[in-house]
């Protein structure tokens, strides 16, 4: 039996801002190493993101500060096993770590969406002994800056994301942000008649979203037509057609746009629905005039363990963890996303056959509890 574990956690609970009761990182990140029966001492990161977000290098230091004196403290009360953190460069000071490291405490920071957001965390890496990314093939980029790259894939917690006994009321679900190309995929689906359920921040347009809209895009046609440098007027050009996409999106199908879903209810909504379907698709730097980069999300784990048909975008990478089209649906354009998911609805036998294959080896194989497992082997700490 492993040894219990004295760990300082310094992350933020929501995975996604915009949906103020989220819980999806304490779910995954913090839950399962106490269902491990580790000692863990958690740090609220939520004001460095604010820091984040402000750009505010003052209530960064605060930031740094209050988290390293709050370490400190618990540490001279028990010394740690190690210092686990999901931070940002513009979330906290390195030299936070630094003097973590000096204290003999082993320190790994965790990042994810480096495939297109690598930028985020380039100063803060290098400081750490390890560098956690969720991206298979993200580790070279670390090795450039001098940080030490541990590929430590997404999983998701069992004891949350779980199958419900409830009906399948819902066709075909996509639960999350709407950015990227993803209006494009769901309106494809929508044209073509397969019911779709839309759910998350930026789908459903308001009184005060439209007028906020309107005065957006008034800045954007302004920035586009301004006398700039090139790259300048192509960015704001791009985002000004994405805009106009996003908007007619929500202005043409009303009936399938939704208010952002709890925790609770996404996961119910993932065995309410025939099929639950993924986008791996996001504009570089989250820049549509730039090129389109596919990464694994959460989703890819959670969605099948929670006894999801799932249906995602293709990549090599996701062979690592699903045999494609046995454990999960996958699709390499919006041709074969709608032939695929016409196919299933239509054969409910084969479709549930991969639902059962997929929840089995979510379970077997992607816990959190099993990636944790794994790390404090590969750490010299089991």
């Amino acid at each position: 039996m492993s040894r219990s574990l004295r760990v300082f956690q310094a992350l933020e609970a929501s995975a996604n801002a915009m949906v103020t009761t989220n819980r999806t990182w304490y779910r995954n990140l913090h839950e399962p190493l106490l269902d491990l029966g580790h000692d863990v001492v958690l740090f609220p990161a939520e004001e460095g993101r604010l820091a984040m977000w402000r750009k505010d290098r003052d209530l960064r230091t605060r930031f740094s500060n209050r988290l390293f004196e709050t370490f400190l403290a618990a540490h001279k009360q028990k010394p740690f096993d190690l210092f686990f953190s999901y931070l940002t460069d513009a979330m906290i000071d390195p030299s936070v770590v630094d003097r973590v490291r000096d204290l003999g405490v082993p320190t790994c920071n965790f990042s994810c969406n480096n495939a297109h957001q690598f930028h985020l965390v380039a100063e803060l890496s290098p400081h750490f002994d390890f560098a956690l990314h969720s991206e298979r093939d993200v580790g070279p980029q670390f090795k450039a800056i001098g940080a030490t790259p541990l590929w430590w894939p997404m999983a998701a917690n069992p004891t949350y994301f779980h199958p419900y006994a409830v009906e399948r009321d819902l066709q075909v679900s996509f639960v999350g942000a709407n950015y990227g190309p993803r209006a494009r995929l769901l309106e494809r689906l929508l044209e073509n008649g397969i019911d779709v359920y839309v759910a998350g921040p930026g789908w459903r347009w308001g009184a005060r979203t439209k007028a906020r809209a309107s005065v957006r895009r008034i800045l954007l046609a302004a920035r586009a037509s301004m006398p700039s440098s090139i790259e300048g007027q192509a960015r704001a050009s791009s985002e000004l057609a994405e805009h106009d996409i996003r908007r007619r999106f929500g202005a043409r199908f009303p009936q399938a746009v939704h208010a952002p879903m709890s925790d609770d209810d996404l996961v119910i909504a993932y065995s309410r629905s025939e099929i639950t379907l993924g986008v791996l698709d996001v504009f570089m730097h989250h820049d549509p005039s730039k090129y389109i980069v596919r990464h694994l999300h959460l989703r890819e784990f959670e969605a099948p363990m929670s006894g999801a048909l799932y249906c995602t975008g293709y990549i090599d990478e996701l062979e690592e963890f699903f045999e494609p089209d046995k454990e999960v649906i996958v699709y390499r354009d919006g041709n074969e996303m709608l032939d695929k998911i016409r196919f299933y609805l239509s054969h409910p036998t084969e479709a549930n056959a991969i639902r059962a294959a997929g929840l089995l080896r979510a379970q077997a194989d992607h816990t959190y509890q099993h990636r944790f497992r794994q790390l404090f082997t590969t750490l010299g700490l089991a």
